[in-house]
């Protein structure tokens, strides 16, 4: 049978996806932006026939097989629901899936109940490196993982929600069982619309008794590649596109090895579409899955609220860095709000 693709929200990583798309043969009969000019654009370049500015307007008109929402993260739960409602038979959304864990329930919810397949687009789990990596170490290559370390900057939300899912999909998805954290807003700071902390660390304990420490938008950052793992074994570092580099008691010096493989945006979409014609039992970046990683996030900014540990589950739906903004916990030192994507 073949597919119908749509893409709704036409901004840089609108084209990843319609690459994809075009890739794997799929046509994207329509596009849709708020900012028609973003969606002329994005048309122009991979011939879509169709230009909207409103996204229900084209889900009555076009009714297509996939969509992929890459619009900004506030609007990721309305444009799912309203796509599971219309008929859409599977999703690609970007990351983060959304703003609030009751958000993610609400996605997942409308999904099963119209039986749609809803993937998030942690794309690490599709990239060479990581999917190289991940191969050593279930083979034992470090062998036994006890902790994980990453570094990353733009914001938890944004770019700590792939390596969170990146760090759980390495050692086998385990569920988290508690988080500690802590977060800085000393200044009015958003990223693509949504107000986010100035800088944030923590540590994530997950089943098993494995740790993930992790930092977010801290000074000084260390020399790594992107992850590091260490086992009771040896030592793995990995980086999107950067591959793997292997220290292990079982040879001196680092074995160091860049792995290729097939478009990590092409691969997840490939996923999708088997998925949902029922030649893949689920996406390995599922909505379960997306809703895991902000679980964790939200209990993360909780940590911070509560001034403690959190124990998985969390009761918290709304998002408590929210909450902590707008009650005044957070004060703001240096007045003057700006976004660090729109400057």
């Amino acid at each position: 049978m073949e597919r119908r693709a749509a893409i709704i929200g036409c901004g840089g990583i609108s084209s990843a996806h319609a690459n994809a798309y075009k890739a794997l043969g799929i046509p994207i009969v329509a596009c849709v932006d708020i900012k028609r000019e973003a969606a002329e654009s994005l048309a122009s370049k991979f011939d879509i026939p169709a230009v909207y500015t409103d996204h229900r307007e084209m889900l009555e008109k076009e009714r297509p097989d996939l969509v992929s929402i890459c619009t900004w993260a506030q609007s990721h739960a309305d444009i799912t629901i309203d796509c599971a409602e219309a008929g859409v038979k599977g999703i690609m959304c970007e990351k983060p899936m959304c703003r609030s864990l009751g958000e993610a329930d609400a996605m997942i919810y409308a999904c099963r109940r119209n039986d749609v397949k809803l993937a998030v687009g942690h794309v690490r789990r599709f990239e060479p490196s990581y999917l190289e990596a991940k191969r050593l170490i279930a083979e034992g290559a470090i062998g036994e993982p006890l902790y994980l370390a990453f570094h990353t900057s733009g914001g938890l939300l944004n770019n700590g929600t792939h390596l969170i899912d990146a760090a759980k999909f390495l050692i086998g998805d385990p569920k988290a069982e508690w988080v500690i954290g802590q977060v800085e807003r000393k200044t009015d700071r958003y990223e693509r619309g949504a107000r986010i902390e100035d800088l944030c660390a923590g540590a994530i304990c997950f089943k098993g008794g494995v740790r993930c420490v992790f930092e977010v938008d801290t000074p000084n950052r260390p020399g790594i590649e992107e992850l590091e793992v260490y086992g009771t074994e040896g030592v793995l570092r990995v980086g999107w596109g950067r591959g793997v580099r292997l220290m292990s008691v079982k040879r001196a010096g680092w074995d160091e090895r860049r792995p290729k493989g097939e478009s990590p945006f092409v691969a997840q979409i490939r996923e999708l579409v088997g998925w949902v014609d029922g030649e893949v039992e689920e996406h390995r970046s599922s909505g379960e899955r997306g809703r895991e990683v902000m679980e964790i996030m939200m209990a993360i900014y909780e940590s911070v609220r509560s001034k403690g540990l959190v124990r998985m589950p969390l009761r918290v739906k709304v998002n408590p860095l929210e909450v902590m903004i707008d009650e005044g916990f957070l004060e703001v030192l240096k007045p003057g709000r700006y976004d660090i994507r729109l400057r």
